[in-house]
């Protein structure tokens, strides 16, 4: 099921990831061919119907196309439908200001990047946005390495995931390497201070991919359009 992955740190435990739903106008299609919205809603009811259900789902960007204010209002009355709770970041076809106008919830911070913090039983899920605005490539900006920083520096035995949306990996398809998360090497340097992060989880690629990153594991998550050498991405 080519459409979330599913996440386990402990057996009480279950986090879910969806990722890249570029989600378009009503009536449109991806790329004048993929229908997005309707790739979406069969998510939405799969998700629903896990057992044991998940206690949250991490949405880590591209949530819309091209962004559009009604895209995102499109994307909310098919998200209106998933009975867990989610959270949501930024990926490179999005808006910061449209996802918060659309999603209030969204982060803790007025403006800038979306990184979210939430505590999910005995776990730390770390949700952090490596958007550039109106760019196709990733970075950490630094407020948003300093407020990963201080998330980890809370709690330092709690065990945490964190999320985001373009990988830190070369992951051999140039097209997309070159668009892959600039600064890679001060996630490294963060990361060897803080051993509590467990798991990366990344979107970007459509495509299934498993490695490891600072001597952590590290997964790109599918999605439920077709890859990236077969759609605008």
């Amino acid at each position: 099921m080519h459409l979330e992955k599913a996440l386990s740190i402990h057996h009480a435990t279950l986090i879910a990831q969806i990722s890249d739903l570029h989600v378009t106008r009503p009536g449109k299609r991806l790329a004048g061919r993929v229908d997005t919205a309707a790739a979406l809603s069969r998510c939405v009811k799969e998700l629903n119907r896990l057992r044991p259900k998940p206690a949250l789902i991490v949405i880590s960007g591209d949530l819309c196309d091209t962004p559009h204010p009604e895209e995102y209002q499109h994307l909310r009355t098919l998200l209106a439908a998933l009975e867990i709770p989610f959270v949501v970041t930024a990926g490179n076809h999005d808006d910061r200001e449209q996802i918060r106008s659309a999603f209030p919830q969204a982060g803790t911070a007025a403006s800038g990047p979306i990184n979210v913090l939430r505590t999910v039983g005995d776990l730390d899920v770390l949700v952090a946005d490596t958007s550039v605005p109106r760019a196709p490539h990733g970075v950490l900006e630094p407020e948003a390495l300093d407020w990963l920083d201080a998330a980890l520096l809370r709690n330092p035995e709690r065990p945490a995931l964190l999320f985001m949306h373009h990988p830190p990996f070369e992951a051999g398809i140039a097209a997309m390497d070159a668009n892959n998360l600039r600064n890679a090497d001060a996630l490294a340097n963060l990361l060897g201070r803080h051993k509590r992060v467990r798991h990366i989880a990344t979107g970007h690629l459509h495509r299934a991919i498993t490695t490891s990153f600072a001597n952590v594991t590290t997964t790109v998550c599918p999605n439920e359009i077709p890859t990236v050498d077969e759609c605008v991405h």
